[in-house]
């Protein structure tokens, strides 16, 4: 478990199968972030399953009542040792709309990545972001995370289409974000 002011991260529980199956029927989410399409309280449990197996993969709670308020995961870039690629991490979120504008994803997004960077040995973490989620944007810059790349997936397949934009931290970035924080 991660604990920051407001919130903590912890790990998904099959329990979590209705707050899932709330955001997989919400066309918001799935708009915005991509989030899986959910009908039915045995997808929601088939989806909350998935995520309790991915050691990086966290519900994020409020202190004050416990209540799930939003998801947050770092996730495998590939598992090549002479790529570098066991260093890196992607990072996926999503806070619940009812809960947007307080700064529960930003204090979120830094438990993980400082977790990531001193305990688990990470180098660096790309995020990915639909073309129009400017407000993951905005968040990701604010965090020091940089733009590097757009990807166009209906020029890659037909199975689908929209457009990402990638965003890199970098661990000696972020170690001069938070010493700069500090003084």
């Amino acid at each position: 478990m991660l604990t920051g002011k407001r919130i903590f991260l912890r790990r998904f529980r099959t329990e979590d199968a209705p707050i899932l199956l709330k955001w997989g029927k919400n066309p918001r989410y799935h708009k915005m972030a991509g989030f899986e399409q959910l009908t039915n309280i045995e997808d929601a449990k088939r989806a909350a399953g998935q995520y309790v197996l991915r050691k990086g993969s966290f519900v994020i709670c409020l202190k004050e009542n416990e209540q799930v308020i939003g998801l947050v995961e770092l996730y495998e870039r590939g598992m090549d040792e002479r790529s570098g690629l066991l260093k890196t991490k992607e990072i996926g979120f999503l806070l619940d709309q009812d809960f947007e504008g307080n700064g529960y994803m930003t204090e979120a997004l830094n438990l993980i990545i400082k977790d990531a960077f001193e305990n688990e040995e990470q180098v660096e973490i790309w995020a990915g972001t639909f073309e129009n989620n400017e407000r993951s944007q905005k968040l990701l810059s604010r965090l020091g995370f940089r733009y590097v790349y757009n990807v166009d997936y209906g020029q890659v397949t037909n199975l689908f289409s929209f457009k990402e934009k990638y965003y890199l931290l970098k661990k000696e970035e972020w170690l001069k974000i938070v010493s700069n924080t500090k003084s």
